[in-house]
């Protein structure tokens, strides 16, 4: 009986809670909408305005009947299906989402109504806390109570963001299409429906986004024929129509305004756009009248673009990707390509810009030696360095064949020595040693992206990482084994809030471990393969790193406040950087250490430097 009325006063505290939870948040008001047309501001670190993000140009009003009724279709097929029957909220749809979800079959299936998606874009903004959530329910079935169907539907259609800068499917109609929205046929309707859920990654101009775009596309033409809004017929039809035939080419963003010219910052701004949106909605970004204070540099930009420029001007040049990081992780400079209104692909940010990575060659040598450090090898292990070794069956089954730069035979050879002058021979024998799971956990550990694989042949840099990878890694040799996660932006301004940054901080390596591949790194660029890199009266640290076929060159350093890594390539077709230039063959330790030395300079100025920590002998 005890137990009994236990159990009766759990479930009646329980039901009295829901129920108080269910009363306050049925008394929450309908705020405002997001204010229309409130330009937002980037700043660089100092308050200087870098960029306007601004959405009038692309927000083009119309009614329900101005919108062609198979596109309405498209949309409600592929988003919410029981739209006209449900109250605001959809619990069957959330069943199935978390159905297919679990089960790992299909398309991942969303469970926000369209009433909820308006809610989120015209009034609560895209964080993903529970409380928001909840927010999100209330106001989507209060809002079902206030509005018909029609209103909601044709509101949700004048706001949602389709890419491009586009807002509402007019808007979005005419960037794509070049056509009303009005006279979009089921092949169109079908992608601009498939663009809803993340536009930036369906856009069939980019080369890596085609497979996603075609995929998304019959999606939606799938879910249309199974609810009966088209026939078999229609639906083959508008699958073989290849989107390109249809879509217009990029033009330029007219909701990004760059405020300073000629200092490379479309691929920066472009960064922070995405990094916005993601947060807080594309509604609220382009609309809502942010303050962003980001972490840019002007100054410091500048130098890099001119630096970068030196080598872009030139007939045929290679492209120069580069980054600048301070001791706080944050991006100070940053060079993502020759020209953003050419190719938005971001070199710096590889896949995550839409490219892809490049090999390091030995810039990866660095991590292998921390790697080894860790696992109790000594730096003053000695390895056989001679001109070029084979190992049976070393490279997934197949003989590995090594070969030092020169075909120089170094002999016995320490492994520091051995870092010094590059040798790839003396790294093949270091990789026969090592644990190389522990070298792919130290990859993630330093901020790498990409996933590694365990291969002999990622000793020598033979899979292909981004600049930032690089620079993010190097910047935990600088900050005595801490990694400090890279931002690019410092406060938002929301008007009545500001969100602020938080420096993420975590120790991956042992101080004394990182201080002894420092003091290696500085002597690479004191009398190894970085010479080039050095900079009078700085502490400097740093490797070069050559692709085979000299088709990616880099170097990669730092000092006590700053990280930079500087690389150059041919992006399109990798082709090798051999007679170019003025140059025989561009390796790392020519031209991009030498931009690395000059922006090093530049940036340094008037400030003090700091020193690298010692290592501390193991007798001490």
């Amino acid at each position: 009986m005890r137990r009994r009325r236990l159990a009766f006063l759990a479930l009646v505290l329980v039901v009295s809670a829901i129920g108080g939870l269910i009363r306050a948040l049925a008394e929450l008001p309908i705020p405002d909408a997001v204010g229309n047309e409130a330009t937002t501001v980037l700043l660089d670190r100092r308050g200087v305005p870098i960029a306007q993000l601004h959405a009038e140009q692309h927000r083009l009003p119309l009614t329900l009947d101005e919108v062609s009724p198979i596109l309405v279709d498209a949309v409600i097929a592929s988003e919410d299906q029981d739209f006209f029957s449900h109250p605001g909220v959809d619990p069957a749809a959330i069943g199935r989402a978390a159905w297919t979800d679990i089960r790992g079959v299909g398309e991942m299936q969303g469970a926000s109504t369209i009433t909820q998606q308006y809610v989120k874009n015209a009034y609560l903004g895209a964080d993903r806390t529970l409380v928001r959530k909840l927010r999100e329910a209330v106001l989507a079935v209060k809002i079902e109570r206030e509005l018909s169907k029609v209103d909601i539907l044709e509101r949700y259609l004048n706001v949602i963001y389709l890419g491009r800068g586009a807002y509402g499917v007019e808007a979005a109609s005419q960037v794509w299409f070049g056509l009303s929205a009005v006279d979009l046929d089921v092949p169109r309707a079908a992608y601009l429906a498939a663009l809803i859920r993340a536009p930036e990654l369906a856009d069939v101009s980019r080369p890596e986004q085609v497979d996603l775009a075609y995929r998304r596309r019959l999606s939606v033409l799938n879910a249309m024929w199974g609810q009966g809004r088209i026939t078999s017929g229609e639906r083959d039809a508008a699958e073989a129509t290849p989107i390109e035939s249809y879509t217009l080419s990029r033009t330029e963003n007219r909701s990004v305004d760059l405020l300073v010219p000629d200092v490379g910052l479309g691929y920066f701004v472009d960064m922070v756009r995405r990094e916005l949106i993601a947060t807080y909605g594309s509604q609220q970004v382009f609309s809502g009248g942010l303050r962003v204070v980001t972490t840019l540099d002007l100054d410091a930009q500048r130098a890099a673009y001119e630096l970068g420029s030196v080598v872009t001007d030139v007939e045929d040049a290679p492209a120069v990707a580069m980054i600048l990081l301070d001791d706080q992780g944050q991006v100070r400079a940053l060079i993502g390509g020759t020209d953003f209104d050419v190719s938005e692909v971001n070199l710096v940010t590889g896949r995550e810009g839409g490219g892809g990575g490049r090999q390091p060659g030995s810039a990866f040598k660095p991590l292998v030696l921390a790697a080894a450090l860790r696992q109790g090898i000594s730096i003053d292990a000695v390895y056989d360095s001679p001109a070029s070794i084979v190992v049976p069956g070393a490279d997934a089954g197949q003989d590995w064949s090594v070969a030092n730069a020169n075909g120089v035979d170094r002999g016995m050879i320490s492994l520091a020595d051995a870092t010094v002058v590059s040798s790839n021979t003396a790294y093949a024998g270091l990789a026969l040693d090592l644990d190389l799971g522990d070298l792919v956990r130290l990859g993630s550990e330093f901020g790498i992206a990409p996933e590694l694989d365990p291969l002999f042949s990622l000793v020598l840099g033979a899979q292909e990482l981004s600049v930032l990878d690089l620079a993010t890694a190097y910047s935990v040799f600088a900050n005595e084994g801490e990694l400090r996660q890279t931002s690019i932006v410092i406060e938002v301004d929301l008007g009545e809030a500001v969100d602020n940054g938080v420096i993420s901080r975590s120790q991956v390596l042992d101080g004394n471990l990182a201080a002894q591949v420092t003091e290696v790194l500085e002597r690479v660029v004191a009398e190894g393969t970085g010479r080039g890199a050095d900079v009078a009266g700085l502490p400097i640290a740093g490797k070069t790193g050559t692709s085979q076929d000299f088709r990616d060159a880099w170097f990669v350093g730092y000092s006590p406040r700053f990280t930079a890594a500087v690389w150059l390539g041919y992006a399109d077709d990798g082709r090798p950087m051999v007679d170019v230039l003025g140059l025989g063959a561009v390796t790392g330790g020519s031209v991009p250490a030498a931009l690395f030395s000059q922006l090093m300079e530049d940036v340094h100025h008037g400030l003090d430097p700091g020193a690298f920590m010692a290592p501390v002998s193991g007798d001490e």
